[in-house]
């Protein structure tokens, strides 16, 4: 058969099931939405009232859960004093100063003791990290028989390095954020001495669940695409920096649900 015969075959026999296919796709494939990564580490044998850090703790909610979930005592680190304020005020607005605490620090250089943590909780933040070093560092903080959870959103298998670079490093617009690939992260794992337990790849899944909830990841495309049709319009309303770090933004939210970007959570142990 020609080709051109088959292509127009082809062309037939889509055209014949394409509102059913449709149709199929708009039928949920009940994503995980972020509630998930806690509900992970309730699978966990976590001791009572153990000791955790929170590594990149912004505004200190994940420790705030971390305490009132789990009875864990958390200490919240962040490398951005204004973040350790607002932390540390929440803490005290919920009734949490006592299982709580907060202090300015980074993830290569805890402000921890040696072999203090029963739990290293670390949420995006291993693509603003020394990775190897960071890992290195939940080590030696952990417990003999302790255990960690990094969850990231990575660069993911749809991404190319180069693209990667571009994105990362100019687009994102904020930061000193750098590509990181699922393999990296446990290379860095196996490298620090600590033991990969468990790797769960969430890929679009929080992106879809936003979706379905509120249709945010559709309006930030709706966004992108005003962005890059018209850069000149924002500039002038909002200044170059504003525009870089919204249209960022904005190619996070749709590459998350496209596999340029990949959500995956890693469990790790120390080992006794």
């Amino acid at each position: 058969m020609p080709e051109s015969d088959s292509l127009d075959q082809a062309f037939r026999d889509y055209t014949q099931i394409e509102a059913a296919f449709q149709e199929f796709l708009d039928t949920s494939l009940s994503p995980r939405g972020p509630e998930s990564l806690l509900d992970v580490l309730g699978t966990l044998d976590l001791p009572t009232q153990g000791v955790a850090v929170d590594v990149g703790c912004g505004d200190g909610s994940d420790s705030r859960q971390l305490a009132k979930r789990f009875g864990l005592h958390v200490h919240g680190i962040d490398p951005v004093r204004h973040n350790i304020v607002v932390a540390t005020a929440a803490a005290a607005e919920a009734g949490l100063s006592e299982y709580v605490w907060f202090q300015v620090g980074v993830a290569e250089a805890l402000p921890l003791q040696h072999q203090s943590m029963d739990l290293v909780w670390c949420k995006e933040v291993l693509t603003f990290t020394r990775i190897d070093d960071a890992f290195a560092e939940f080590r030696r903080v952990l417990k003999p028989g302790g255990t960690g959870l990094a969850y990231q959103i990575l660069t993911g298998p749809r991404m190319s390095d180069a693209e990667a670079r571009q994105f990362w490093e100019v687009d994102l617009g904020y930061g000193e954020a750098h590509s990181v690939r699922p393999e990296d992260v446990a290379a860095a794992i196996a490298a620090a001495g600590l033991q990969l337990t468990r790797r769960i790849d969430f890929a679009s899944e929080w992106g879809e669940y936003a979706q379905e909830r509120s249709g945010a990841p559709g309006r930030r495309l709706l966004h992108a695409a005003r962005l890059l049709r018209d850069p000149e319009k924002y500039i002038i309303a909002f200044g170059e920096s504003a525009y870089r770090t919204m249209l960022g933004d904005c190619l996070w939210h749709v590459y998350r649900m496209t596999g340029k970007l990949h959500g995956a959570a890693f469990v790790f142990t120390a080992a006794d």
